[in-house]
C-alpha cells in the first residue's frame, strides 16, 4: 500500500489529498449525521443527497460526453464549443426550475425542501461542468482546489455548527449551507475564469450546427447514464418503498462508504489517464496506455477495497448504533460489485473511445433492468442484505457483459 502512494506524482498526490479530503469531508458529515440523527430523519436526509445527485446527471443530459471528446480530438475553436455548452446548460436549468416543483411535490419528503433541492442540483451541476472542463484540459490541480473548497467548505461548517457550539441543526440548515457554499465558488470561479473569458469573448460563437450533432450522440450516452444511475442509486428508493425509511438510511450508509472506492479511482486513476488515453487513440501508443490504464485500475481498485473493509470497524464502533452494525457483511457485498465495476471500466473505456456508444447503452439497460427486479426480489425476501446481493449480481453482469462487448484482448 505505502508503494501504491510513493509512486505518485506532486501534483497528483496533491490532487488525491484535495479531492479525498473533499469526499472525506462528505464522507465525514454522512457518518456523523448518521449518529446525530434518527434513523427515519437520517434517512430522508439520505435520500435527499440522493435525489440532488440524481439530478445532477439529469440536468446534464450527458453532453459533456461529447463535448469534452469532441474539444480534446478537434481543439479547434474550444471557446465557442465552450461557450455552447453552457448556454445550453441555462436553457435547462430554466425549464427545471419550471417543472422541478411539479415533479417534487408529489413526494412526501421532498415537497418541503423542492425550492431548495432545485437550486443546489443546478449549482452542484454547473460547479461539476466546470470541474470535467478544467479534467479535460489538465488543469487536474485547480479543479480539485475548487472541489475541495465547495464540499469541504460547507461539511465543516455544519460540523462545526453541531460539534464545537453544540447547536440543534435541521435538515433545512444543512441544504442552505450547501446551496450557499456552492454559489460562493461558482462566484470564486467567475472571477478565476474572468481573464480568459474576456481574451476570447470577441470570437465565440455559439454553434448550433455542434450542438445539434451533440445532442444527437449525447442522447445515447444519457440514455445509459440514466440507466447506470438506476442501477447505483434505485436501490436506496426501492428498499425504502419494500422496507422503511429507517432501512433506506442504513443501506445508503453503506453504500456511501463504499463508494469511496469510486471516487478514489476518478481521483487517481480516471481524472489523469482518460484524457491522455483519449488523445492516444489515433496514434500507436494507444496500446500501451489502455495496459497501463488496466493495470492502474486493477491495483488501485483492490487498494480501495482492502483500505475500506479496514476502516468500517472502527467507524461502527464509533458510531455506536446496534441498528447499522448489525448489517456489517453487506460492506462486503457492496464492495465487490464496486470493485467489478471500477476494474471494468477498462473494457468501458475502450467502447467509448470506439464511439461503441450503442453497445454501451445496451450494457447498461440489461443491467440495470436485472438490478432493479432483483432489488425487489432480494429485498422482499432478506431484507437489507438482500438489496446487497442484488448489487453484487449487477456488478457480476456488468463486467461480463463489458468485457464480452470488447473483441480485442485487453
Amino acid at each position: 500500500m505505502q508503494a501504491t502512494f510513493s509512486k505518485l506524482p506532486l501534483n497528483k498526490a496533491g490532487s488525491l489529498f484535495l479531492r479525498m479530503s473533499a469526499m472525506g469531508s462528505k464522507f465525514l458529515i454522512f457518518t456523523y449525521l448518521s449518529k446525530y440523527f434518527t434513523e427515519s430523519v437520517y434517512g430522508v436526509y439520505s435520500l435527499l443527497s440522493t435525489t440532488v445527485t440524481i439530478a445532477i446527471f439529469v440536468l446534464g443530459f450527458d453532453f459533456y460526453n461529447y463535448a469534452i471528446r469532441d474539444i480534446l480530438l478537434k481543439p479547434n475553436d474550444r471557446a465557442s464549443k465552450v461557450a455552447t455548452s453552457f448556454v445550453f446548460y441555462l436553457f435547462i436549468y430554466l425549464f427545471f426550475i419550471l417543472i422541478g416543483h411539479l415533479i417534487f411535490d408529489q413526494v412526501d419528503y421532498l415537497s418541503k425542501y423542492a425550492t431548495l433541492i432545485i437550486f443546489i442540483s443546478i449549482s452542484e451541476h454547473l460547479n461539476q461542468e466546470i470541474y470535467r472542463l478544467l479534467l479535460a484540459f489538465k488543469k487536474v490541480l485547480v479543479a480539485n482546489w475548487f472541489l475541495f473548497l465547495r464540499v469541504a467548505g460547507w461539511t465543516i461548517w455544519v460540523l462545526f455548527q453541531i460539534i464545537v457550539l453544540k447547536k440543534a441543526i435541521s435538515l433545512e440548515y444543512i441544504l442552505y449551507t450547501w446551496l450557499f457554499f456552492n454559489l460562493a465558488i461558482l462566484f470564486v470561479t467567475a472571477l478565476w475564469f474572468s481573464q480568459s473569458i474576456r481574451r476570447h469573448i470577441s470570437t465565440i460563437q455559439i454553434n448550433k450546427d455542434w450542438l445539434r450533432n451533440g445532442l444527437r450522440v449525447s442522447l445515447i450516452f444519457y440514455m445509459a447514464t440514466l440507466a447506470l444511475k438506476v442501477i447505483e442509486y434505485s436501490n436506496r428508493y426501492i428498499v425504502e418503498g419494500v422496507l422503511d425509511e429507517a432501512s433506506a438510511g442504513i443501506f445508503s450508509f453503506y453504500s456511501n462508504i463504499s463508494m469511496v472506492i469510486g471516487i478514489y479511482i476518478s481521483t487517481v486513476v480516471v481524472s489523469y489517464e482518460l484524457p491522455d488515453l483519449i488523445e492516444s487513440s489515433t496514434n500507436d501508443t494507444f496500446d500501451a496506455k489502455l495496459l497501463r490504464f488496466k493495470n492502474l485500475l486493477i491495483r488501485h481498485s483492490g487498494f480501495a477495497f482492502l483500505a475500506v473493509i479496514v476502516l468500517i470497524y472502527p467507524i461502527l464502533l464509533w458510531q455506536g448504533k446496534a441498528s447499522f452494525a448489525q448489517f456489517w457483511p453487506l460492506i462486503i457485498l457492496l464492495n465487490a460489485a464496486t470493485f467489478l465495476m471500477n476494474v471494468s471500466l477498462i473494457y468501458h473505456s475502450y467502447l467509448y473511445i470506439k464511439h461503441q456508444e450503442k453497445k454501451l447503452l445496451q450494457i447498461v439497460l440489461i443491467s440495470s433492468v436485472i438490478n432493479v427486479v432483483s432489488t425487489f426480489m432480494f429485498s422482499y425476501l432478506f431484507g437489507i442484505i438482500g438489496a446487497g446481493i442484488a448489487f453484487l449480481i449487477t456488478g457480476i453482469i456488468i463486467f461480463a457483459l463489458r468485457k464480452r462487448a470488447v473483441k480485442k484482448k485487453i
